[in-house]
């Protein structure tokens, strides 16, 4: 390993619902992989100051089983040494591409017309990267998103002299954001082969 990582800091940061979606379009199997140990797997021998994985929870009144299940996930994360960063999960209404109805399920086609969006993720994503490389809290960024709306503020990380690595799925689509960052790291089944909890 370079002589100058071992004196560097590691700030990793997880867009839990866009590092999944990549996953899977890229055909990778997650299975129960351990962000903590993928961290360290990474690093390159640079010390770790934290690793978040920022998410929204699941409404428990409308999806009860998920929300179990995703609880058992948020502990598993924590107990691993995974710091959580939670946003809101908000519903709204859509139109009907088909008939253009705004009903809650369309009456012509049946089509469910009811969404649940991800709010603040992104921006309490930004906040971490900028104010923590304001309190000098890291040398290296390992970003785990392909979020085009956090290319300024990988802009004025990399203004202030700090590092961005992308880590992108293989086969992930993360052109704007790679552009912004030093390097791309390719992330595949073999990288989350090695950091699987056993």
């Amino acid at each position: 390993m370079p002589a100058d990582t071992v004196t560097q800091k590691a700030l990793f940061l997880f867009d839990g619902p866009n590092f999944y979606k990549n996953l899977k379009s890229g055909k990778i199997d997650r299975g129960h992989l351990n962000f903590r140990k993928l961290a360290e797997n990474l690093s390159m021998g640079r010390t770790i100051v934290d690793v978040v994985f920022f998410t929204s929870p699941v409404d428990q009144s409308t999806d009860a089983e998920n929300y179990k299940s995703q609880q058992k996930f948020f502990a598993a994360l924590e107990k691993s040494g995974v710091t959580l960063c939670k946003g809101n999960l908000v519903t709204r209404r859509v139109s009907c591409r088909k008939c253009r109805a705004a009903p809650i399920i369309c009456k012509n086609c049946d089509t469910p017309l009811v969404v649940k969006e991800e709010k603040s993720v992104d921006v309490q994503l930004a906040m971490t990267m900028v104010t923590r490389c304001m309190d000098k809290n890291y040398d290296v960024l390992y970003l785990a998103s392909c979020d085009s709306d956090l290319v300024p503020a990988i802009n004025f990380v990399r203004n202030c002299g700090r590092q961005v690595f992308l880590l992108l799925p293989l086969n992930a689509k993360g052109y704007a954001v790679g552009a912004a960052c030093n390097t791309t790291i390719c992330i595949d089944q073999q990288k989350i082969n090695a950091a699987q909890n056993i």
